[in-house]
């Protein structure tokens, strides 16, 4: 698929050809995505973002289990506004779209204490290029983390591109993580 001119009605396009094809992951390929993550995770200090997926997206609760809950933080998507950080040990509860997130009286975790951001992806590219779901919620809260934390796009092989179009606002991924392995983009968007 060709990258529009407009980056906008381009992401649209592309996600309309992509909602379609993603379907439930298979568990070998999540297991061989979160071996490479403990691998690649095991001596890196610090919490680590992560996310609570929807049937087509990577779950990662098996990564949580090898390196420790303790380590993890999870967010919130409140009713208005952006999106909170929290333990990933506390009490969860099911969001409309199908998702475990914390509850509403959750305490907050601070967003410098995190040093890495598994961030969930429709299809990434080479250059850290992210696709989400077009709600924007993920961008605004990477770009309040530290400049140093590591932002690592969790997709499998098949929905890892060349180019996807990208806009002033999202905020590109430092690696990407897939059944391929851990690696940094080839050529960082800045």
């Amino acid at each position: 698929m060709a990258v529009d001119s407009d980056p906008t009605s381009a992401k649209e396009t592309w996600r309309k050809e992509l909602k379609p094809l993603r379907t439930k992951i298979d568990s070998s390929s999540e297991a061989t995505v979160i071996a490479h993550l403990v691998t690649f995770l095991k001596h890196v200090p610090g919490s680590f973002l992560f996310y609570r997926a929807v049937s087509t997206e990577l779950r990662l609760d098996g990564l949580a289990d090898q390196l420790g809950w303790g380590r993890f933080v999870v967010t919130r998507t409140p009713e208005t506004g952006p999106l909170t950080v929290h333990p990933a040990t506390g009490s969860m509860e099911l969001h409309r779209f199908g998702y475990m997130q914390p509850v509403e009286t959750a305490e907050t975790v601070p967003l410098n204490s995190i040093s890495v951001a598994l961030v969930p992806a429709l299809a990434v590219d080479k250059r850290g290029n992210r696709l989400g779901h077009g709600a924007g919620y993920y961008d605004e809260l990477l770009s309040r983390l530290p400049s140093d934390c590591l932002r690592i796009g969790v997709s499998t092989e098949q929905f890892i591109f060349d180019e996807l179009p990208s806009e002033s606002h999202d905020v590109p991924m430092t690696h990407l993580a897939s059944e391929a392995g851990v690696r940094a983009v080839a050529d960082p968007v800045s």
